[in-house]
Protein backbone atom coordinates (compact mmCIF):
# COMPACT_ATOMS: atom_id res chain seq x y z
CA UNK A 1 0.00 0.00 0.00
CA UNK A 2 1.54 3.26 -1.07
CA UNK A 3 0.97 6.70 0.40
CA UNK A 4 0.13 9.04 -2.50
CA UNK A 5 1.42 12.24 -0.92
CA UNK A 6 3.61 14.61 -2.86
CA UNK A 7 5.66 17.23 -1.09
CA UNK A 8 5.97 20.72 -2.43
CA UNK A 9 9.39 21.66 -3.77
CA UNK A 10 11.59 23.53 -1.37
CA UNK A 11 11.31 27.31 -1.56
CA UNK A 12 7.68 27.38 -2.78
CA UNK A 13 4.69 28.71 -0.89
CA UNK A 14 2.22 26.22 0.53
CA UNK A 15 -1.04 25.89 -1.42
CA UNK A 16 -4.20 27.74 -0.48
CA UNK A 17 -7.29 25.88 0.69
CA UNK A 18 -8.54 25.61 -2.90
CA UNK A 19 -5.34 23.84 -3.95
CA UNK A 20 -3.79 26.81 -5.80
CA UNK A 21 -0.29 27.82 -4.62
CA UNK A 22 -0.29 30.97 -2.55
CA UNK A 23 1.46 34.08 -3.87
CA UNK A 24 4.08 36.16 -2.10
CA UNK A 25 2.47 38.86 0.04
CA UNK A 26 3.83 41.71 -2.05
CA UNK A 27 2.36 40.24 -5.22
CA UNK A 28 -0.94 39.54 -3.47
CA UNK A 29 -1.07 43.17 -2.34
CA UNK A 30 -0.35 44.35 -5.89
CA UNK A 31 -3.12 42.16 -7.28
CA UNK A 32 -5.57 43.50 -4.71
CA UNK A 33 -4.68 47.05 -5.66
CA UNK A 34 -5.13 46.16 -9.33
CA UNK A 35 -8.50 44.54 -8.73
CA UNK A 36 -9.71 47.43 -6.57
CA UNK A 37 -8.64 50.02 -9.12
CA UNK A 38 -10.14 48.19 -12.11
CA UNK A 39 -12.65 50.49 -13.74
CA UNK A 40 -11.87 53.30 -11.33
CA UNK A 41 -8.59 54.61 -12.66
CA UNK A 42 -9.64 58.25 -12.52
CA UNK A 43 -10.42 58.05 -8.80
CA UNK A 44 -7.30 56.00 -8.14
CA UNK A 45 -5.09 58.52 -9.92
CA UNK A 46 -6.75 61.27 -7.91
CA UNK A 47 -5.86 59.41 -4.72
CA UNK A 48 -2.27 58.97 -5.90
CA UNK A 49 -2.07 62.68 -6.76
CA UNK A 50 -3.24 63.43 -3.24
CA UNK A 51 -0.58 61.18 -1.74
CA UNK A 52 2.17 62.64 -3.91
CA UNK A 53 1.09 66.20 -3.09
CA UNK A 54 0.97 65.72 0.67
CA UNK A 55 4.05 63.51 0.92
CA UNK A 56 5.96 65.92 -1.33
CA UNK A 57 4.97 68.81 0.91
CA UNK A 58 6.12 66.77 3.90
CA UNK A 59 9.48 66.09 2.25
CA UNK A 60 9.96 69.80 1.53
CA UNK A 61 9.03 70.67 5.11
CA UNK A 62 11.44 68.05 6.43
CA UNK A 63 14.24 69.47 4.24
CA UNK A 64 13.51 72.91 5.69
CA UNK A 65 13.94 71.65 9.24
CA UNK A 66 10.48 70.31 10.06
CA UNK A 67 9.84 67.63 12.65
CA UNK A 68 10.62 64.19 11.18
CA UNK A 69 8.15 62.49 13.55
CA UNK A 70 5.26 64.63 12.28
CA UNK A 71 6.20 63.88 8.67
CA UNK A 72 6.41 60.15 9.43
CA UNK A 73 3.04 60.07 11.20
CA UNK A 74 1.43 62.00 8.33
CA UNK A 75 2.89 59.62 5.75
CA UNK A 76 1.72 56.56 7.70
CA UNK A 77 -1.79 58.03 8.09
CA UNK A 78 -2.02 58.74 4.36
CA UNK A 79 -0.86 55.26 3.41
CA UNK A 80 -3.35 53.72 5.84
CA UNK A 81 -6.08 55.91 4.35
CA UNK A 82 -5.15 54.79 0.82
CA UNK A 83 -5.19 51.13 1.89
CA UNK A 84 -8.63 51.53 3.44
CA UNK A 85 -10.09 53.39 0.47
CA UNK A 86 -9.02 51.02 -2.32
CA UNK A 87 -11.49 48.26 -1.36
CA UNK A 88 -14.24 50.87 -1.10
CA UNK A 89 -13.51 52.01 -4.64
CA UNK A 90 -14.17 48.48 -5.92
CA UNK A 91 -17.32 47.91 -3.82
CA UNK A 92 -20.61 47.71 -5.68
CA UNK A 93 -24.13 48.23 -4.46
CA UNK A 94 -27.12 45.93 -4.99
CA UNK A 95 -27.74 47.50 -8.38
CA UNK A 96 -24.15 46.91 -9.44
CA UNK A 97 -23.24 50.56 -9.25
CA UNK A 98 -20.37 51.81 -7.09
CA UNK A 99 -21.39 53.84 -4.01
CA UNK A 100 -21.14 57.58 -4.28
CA UNK A 101 -19.42 58.53 -1.05
CA UNK A 102 -15.95 56.89 -1.53
CA UNK A 103 -15.29 58.79 -4.77
CA UNK A 104 -16.76 61.91 -3.17
CA UNK A 105 -14.32 61.60 -0.24
CA UNK A 106 -11.43 61.01 -2.61
CA UNK A 107 -12.34 64.15 -4.53
CA UNK A 108 -12.85 66.34 -1.47
CA UNK A 109 -9.62 65.39 0.32
CA UNK A 110 -7.15 66.25 -2.48
CA UNK A 111 -9.08 69.40 -3.31
CA UNK A 112 -8.92 70.43 0.36
CA UNK A 113 -5.20 69.67 0.46
CA UNK A 114 -4.55 71.67 -2.69
CA UNK A 115 -6.86 74.51 -1.60
CA UNK A 116 -4.93 74.91 1.65
CA UNK A 117 -1.48 73.74 0.63
CA UNK A 118 -0.94 75.66 -2.59
CA UNK A 119 -1.81 79.12 -1.20
CA UNK A 120 0.23 78.38 1.92
CA UNK A 121 3.20 77.32 -0.17
CA UNK A 122 2.81 80.37 -2.39
CA UNK A 123 2.74 82.73 0.59
CA UNK A 124 5.76 80.99 2.11
CA UNK A 125 7.67 81.18 -1.19
CA UNK A 126 6.95 84.90 -1.54
CA UNK A 127 8.00 85.63 2.03
CA UNK A 128 11.15 83.53 1.67
CA UNK A 129 12.12 85.31 -1.55
CA UNK A 130 11.92 88.76 0.02
CA UNK A 131 15.11 90.37 1.38
CA UNK A 132 15.47 90.33 5.17
CA UNK A 133 16.32 93.72 6.64
CA UNK A 134 19.09 93.27 9.23
CA UNK A 135 20.21 96.89 9.52
CA UNK A 136 19.53 97.03 13.25
CA UNK A 137 21.25 93.70 13.86
CA UNK A 138 24.70 94.74 12.64
CA UNK A 139 26.90 95.57 15.61
CA UNK A 140 29.97 97.81 15.23
CA UNK A 141 32.83 97.46 17.68
CA UNK A 142 33.91 101.07 17.46
CA UNK A 143 35.11 103.85 19.74
CA UNK A 144 34.75 107.14 17.85
CA UNK A 145 36.29 109.20 16.57
CA UNK A 146 37.95 107.17 13.83
CA UNK A 147 41.05 108.27 11.98
CA UNK A 148 43.03 107.04 9.01
CA UNK A 149 44.11 103.41 9.41
CA UNK A 150 41.56 102.46 12.09
CA UNK A 151 39.75 99.13 11.70
CA UNK A 152 36.20 98.54 12.89
CA UNK A 153 34.83 95.06 13.62
CA UNK A 154 31.26 94.45 12.38
CA UNK A 155 29.21 91.40 13.39
CA UNK A 156 25.78 90.11 12.52
CA UNK A 157 23.70 87.24 13.90
CA UNK A 158 20.48 86.13 12.22
CA UNK A 159 18.03 83.28 12.67
CA UNK A 160 16.93 83.60 9.05
CA UNK A 161 20.13 82.93 7.08
CA UNK A 162 20.39 83.68 3.39
CA UNK A 163 23.35 83.26 1.04
CA UNK A 164 23.99 86.93 0.24
CA UNK A 165 24.61 90.01 2.38
CA UNK A 166 24.45 93.56 1.04
CA UNK A 167 25.23 96.46 3.33
CA UNK A 168 26.00 100.14 3.11
CA UNK A 169 28.02 102.25 5.54
CA UNK A 170 27.62 105.89 6.28
CA UNK A 171 30.51 108.13 7.34
CA UNK A 172 29.92 111.45 9.07
CA UNK A 173 32.43 114.00 10.33
CA UNK A 174 33.07 113.63 14.03
CA UNK A 175 33.34 117.39 14.18
CA UNK A 176 30.43 118.97 12.28
CA UNK A 177 32.65 121.99 11.70
CA UNK A 178 34.99 119.88 9.52
CA UNK A 179 32.77 118.42 6.76
CA UNK A 180 35.61 118.28 4.25
CA UNK A 181 36.85 115.04 5.86
CA UNK A 182 33.97 112.91 4.54
CA UNK A 183 34.37 113.23 0.72
CA UNK A 184 37.92 111.93 0.83
CA UNK A 185 37.17 108.86 2.99
CA UNK A 186 37.28 105.35 1.56
CA UNK A 187 36.31 102.03 3.15
CA UNK A 188 37.82 98.58 2.69
CA UNK A 189 35.41 95.89 3.94
CA UNK A 190 36.64 92.30 4.39
CA UNK A 191 34.67 89.22 5.44
CA UNK A 192 36.59 87.44 8.19
CA UNK A 193 34.54 84.28 8.85
CA UNK A 194 32.46 81.59 7.18
CA UNK A 195 32.42 80.17 3.67
CA UNK A 196 32.91 83.62 2.13
CA UNK A 197 35.98 84.42 4.20
CA UNK A 198 38.57 86.87 2.83
CA UNK A 199 36.25 88.57 0.35
CA UNK A 200 37.40 92.18 0.02
CA UNK A 201 35.28 95.09 -1.16
CA UNK A 202 36.44 98.72 -1.49
CA UNK A 203 34.37 101.84 -2.01
CA UNK A 204 33.37 105.23 -0.72
CA UNK A 205 30.67 105.71 1.93
CA UNK A 206 27.26 104.95 0.45
CA UNK A 207 28.59 102.10 -1.69
CA UNK A 208 26.62 98.86 -1.38
CA UNK A 209 29.06 96.10 -0.43
CA UNK A 210 27.87 92.60 -1.38
CA UNK A 211 29.22 89.36 0.08
CA UNK A 212 28.47 85.73 -0.78
CA UNK A 213 27.98 83.97 2.55
CA UNK A 214 27.03 80.44 1.54
CA UNK A 215 24.03 78.51 2.79
CA UNK A 216 23.08 78.39 6.44
CA UNK A 217 25.39 81.12 7.71
CA UNK A 218 23.85 82.58 10.88
CA UNK A 219 26.90 84.58 12.03
CA UNK A 220 28.74 87.08 9.84
CA UNK A 221 32.01 88.80 10.74
CA UNK A 222 33.44 91.78 8.84
CA UNK A 223 36.28 94.22 9.26
CA UNK A 224 36.09 97.79 7.98
CA UNK A 225 39.36 99.66 7.34
CA UNK A 226 39.09 103.46 7.36
CA UNK A 227 41.14 105.31 4.74
CA UNK A 228 40.66 108.98 5.59
CA UNK A 229 42.69 112.10 5.00
CA UNK A 230 45.35 112.85 7.53
CA UNK A 231 44.03 114.76 10.52
CA UNK A 232 40.41 113.87 9.80
CA UNK A 233 38.15 112.35 12.47
CA UNK A 234 34.99 110.55 11.32
CA UNK A 235 32.14 108.42 12.69
CA UNK A 236 31.02 105.17 11.05
CA UNK A 237 27.48 103.76 11.05
CA UNK A 238 25.42 101.20 9.13
CA UNK A 239 23.06 102.87 6.68
CA UNK A 240 21.39 99.66 5.48
CA UNK A 241 21.93 95.90 5.51
CA UNK A 242 19.85 93.06 4.19
CA UNK A 243 20.13 89.36 3.46
CA UNK A 244 18.89 88.01 0.14
CA UNK A 245 19.05 85.05 -2.19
Amino acid sequence: MSNDVTSAPAGTDPPDEDGAPSLPWLRRAALRVRDAAAGSWAITLLLLADLVTVLGAGAVWLALGGDAAVVGVTAAALLAFATAMLPLIARRGPDGQPPLWPPFVLVVIPLAVLAVGLPSWGIWAVLESRPVDVTNRVRLDVAPPLVNGDTVHASLHTDDPKPRLALTFDVAPHDPAAPVCVPGTELTVTSTAGAGKEQVRTGVPGTEFTFALGRGMTDVELSVLIDAEQGCEVDLSVASAYLDD
